[in-house]
């Protein structure tokens, strides 16, 4: 008989780029009630309604996906934002560790573990029961983002629980950091984009290997029919709008204009596709088979 209360989803994928591979885990989901103003706060009721229907999306409800991404290079296993771990606030979240495994890869394997940015959805899991998750793994961070975040610069008010977990989580493992500005080289083949205004030092990706290209845009953009309809919308989220909205246009035309597969952290799993320039704006073209022939 059919358990009509257990669903089942795709919670890993894998494709290549150049000579990389390159690996999706679905962290988890989070169900929001409040599509409008969680996607948009400067924007009204209606307008995010209408986005919605658009996409047959049943407004005000919305799921809210995790998707760290791990990258195989010859000489390196990069992951970017390994989720909460075992801090998740319940169970729809948090299963990096568990899904890491089937992909073939154990966490003592990690060379490098990149930080776009310091909110507990992206820096949680960088501790289990108080010790490294990755004990073999250096990690890099925006040198900004960690000055913000340890220090007493004034913050959202929202803010408060974000700064306790990143100077409980990441400050102890300072030794273990290496602080980086846009532009850095992190590995042969990727580097920092400056993304600033979601968070203070918010950083994104680029990728190329033997000439394919990806971007991975963090939380650049966080609602994939919403942050795309109207790049002036700002983000609920977002620590520094104004900025926020600065870096958006910026790196959605440069996605755009490249071409080039784009993963971004809160895309619904997998979370990987292209973004479209239209007489309107932009919009998100999920990825199909194009990224496995």
């Amino acid at each position: 008989m059919t358990n009509l209360h257990t669903n089942v989803r795709p919670e890993i994928y894998q494709f290549n780029l150049g000579k990389f591979r390159i690996t999706n885990i679905l962290d988890g989901y989070f169900h929001r009630e409040d599509m409008h103003p969680f996607t948009a706060t400067n924007a009204s009721a209606p307008e995010i309604e209408k986005i919605a229907k658009q996409h047959f999306l049943p407004f005000p409800k919305l799921e809210h996906n995790f998707v760290p991404t791990l990258i195989e290079t010859s000489d390196a296993l990069i992951a970017f934002d390994p989720g909460f771990g075992k801090r998740a606030p319940g169970p729809s979240a948090g299963w990096y560790n568990r899904l890491l495994e089937k992909t073939g890869y154990s966490p003592e394997q990690v060379t490098h573990v990149v930080i776009s940015h310091g909110h507990p959805d992206h820096i949680a899991n960088l501790t289990t029961d108080g010790t490294p998750t990755f004990k073999n793994a250096e990690i890099i961070i925006s040198r900004i983002e960690f000055e913000f975040w340890s220090g007493d610069s004034l913050i959202p008010d929202f803010r408060g629980p974000t700064r306790k977990m990143f100077q409980e989580v990441v400050v102890p493992l300072a030794d273990r950091c290496r602080f980086v500005e846009p532009d850095a080289l992190l590995v042969n083949g990727i580097t920092a984009l400056n993304a600033f205004g979601h968070s203070a030092g918010h950083m994104a990706f680029h990728v190329e290997s033997e000439g394919a290209e990806l971007m991975l845009l963090s939380d650049t953009i966080a609602h994939f029919a919403v942050s795309l309809a109207n790049l002036e919308w700002q983000f609920s989220m977002d620590d520094n709008p104004e900025m926020a909205i600065t870096t958006r246009k910026r790196l959605v035309e440069m996605a755009a204009s490249k071409n080039a597969p784009v993963i971004a952290f809160h895309m619904p799993f997998p979370s990987v596709g292209y973004i479209e320039k239209t007489s309107s704006g932009f919009k998100w073209l999920p990825a199909t088979y194009q990224m496995n022939i």
